[in-house]
């Protein structure tokens, strides 16, 4: 497809054509939204049966977001645009680092808590992103990748050292297998492989980890062949202002990147935008977090490699996102597939997200390539909150006599990197930002 050819996003096209456009939707987006509740599982020690219901949430809760901002809800939720919505990997960390402090009642409490003030956040948004350029979201989204990384290097020795078997050979050789396949899929495969290389990694090293032992499907039997979702199933929302201050810092940070995905947009359909679709869609993207936290899911995400796929098929008509969030929710409603799923074994979760963190450090850095570092400011702010995000992360327990709200903070280095960046942005472009105000 030529990139100045304009595409209809309100074109009509047939049924068999929106199911397999469709179905390209939900394989592209299908990683990456397992991938949160079968981390976050790991990381919290979830048993299978908890870890399975997370995922069945989750999908449908990507499947609701999708309804939310693709169609609307009234006059002013919802973008109205072709935007496939999936787990966002920016609230992982708090999310991991709240249930560990707290439990899961209280990360859905804070979930929920962010989306009510994120909504309210929308009605001056148009202010506030003036202080989130690509120099403070590409150091964010560089750290998001960085930090993430001894989680998937954990579950690809096998779940972490209270996990039998944990750092053995075949555990070792099963992820970098799905490694190896991600990479060669990535580097050699046209352009459907290349979106579809981590899901086809999963499905070949489950395969894999048959003759060595390490896929129980146990629970896959018991599993019901279909149930609804009913909300606040793990119990009703804790919330704490704490947890509800740090989930918001990184949710708000979350919604500034929805920006990157409308110029994409833009850009691959040459439909422009309008501002208030744009915040439109940020409003609805709050409510579809709150709705996900009184169901036990997680908040949502613009997809970016679902608007390549737009850009692939030269089809981006609002009624084939429609259908692949149809097809999400049927899969949602099947226990028995979502049990499939939360078995596929630790290691292959570890290969496949190990290389997945790897792409989004490696799009943060993409971000920070359009900033210009002969200006010593840009190089200050990017060296110095990265380099104090990596220290608040990995060597946290200099900061465990501080009083447990502000040593959770500071010793989370998303938030240590997002709070320096804008710190340091506002210091060095004072005049730009207040001179009208002075």
């Amino acid at each position: 497809m030529e990139s100045n050819k304009s595409i209809d996003i309100n074109a009509k096209i047939s049924i068999n054509k929106n199911i397999t456009m469709g179905l390209q939707h939900v394989l592209t987006m299908f990683p990456g939204t397992i991938a949160v509740p079968l981390i976050l599982g790991n990381a919290l020690n979830l048993d299978q049966e908890t870890v399975t219901f997370l995922i069945a949430a989750n999908l449908f809760t990507s499947a609701i977001a999708i309804f939310i901002q693709v169609i609307g809800l009234g006059k002013h939720i919802g973008s109205r645009l072709p935007i496939v919505l999936g787990s966002a990997f920016a609230p992982l960390a708090p999310m991991i680092a709240i249930g560990s402090e707290y439990n899961l009642p209280t990360v859905f409490g804070a979930i929920i808590g962010s989306g009510v003030l994120l909504f309210l956040c929308t009605f001056f948004m148009e202010k506030l992103v003036k202080f989130f350029p690509p120099v403070v979201i590409g150091s964010f989204v560089t750290l998001i990748g960085i930090t993430l990384a001894p989680t998937a290097f954990t579950d690809l020795a096998g779940g972490g050292a209270h996990m039998p078997g944990f750092g053995d050979v075949k555990n070792l050789i099963l992820g970098f297998i799905v490694l190896m396949v991600i990479i060669l899929l990535s580097y050699f495969g046209n352009e459907l492989i290349k979106n579809l290389s981590i899901l086809i990694s999963i499905v070949v090293g489950t395969i894999i980890s048959i003759p060595l032992g390490l896929l129980d499907l146990s629970n896959v039997a018991n599993a019901k062949l279909f149930e609804f979702i009913i909300p606040f199933k793990l119990g009703f929302p804790e919330f704490k202002i704490g947890a509800i201050f740090i989930m918001t810092l990184f949710c708000f940070v979350n919604m500034i990147q929805c920006f990157g995905a409308y110029a994409f947009l833009e850009e691959v359909t040459q439909h422009k935008t309008t501002d208030k679709q744009k915040i439109d869609g940020l409003r609805g993207q709050s409510i579809a977090q709150i709705f996900s936290g009184c169901f036990n899911s997680f908040p949502s995400s613009m997809f970016n490699e679902n608007i390549g796929i737009i850009k692939l098929s030269g089809i981006g008509a609002r009624s084939t996102i429609i259908t692949a969030g149809f097809i999400i929710l049927g899969i949602s409603l099947s226990p028995k597939l979502c049990a499939l799923i939360a078995a596929i074994p630790k290691p292959v979760i570890g290969g496949a997200t190990l290389g997945l963190f790897g792409t989004i450090t490696a799009a943060g850095i993409s971000i920070l390539s359009s900033v210009d570092f002969r200006d010593n400011a840009n190089s200050i702010i990017v060296g110095t909150s990265i380099a104090l995000g990596v220290g608040a992360e990995f060597a946290s327990d200099a900061l465990s006599q501080l009083p447990s709200v502000l040593s959770m903070l500071l010793s989370n280095g998303l938030f240590v990197v997002a709070f320096s960046a804008v710190t340091l942005n506002i210091i060095f472009n004072f005049k730009k930002y207040f001179k009208k105000e002075m």
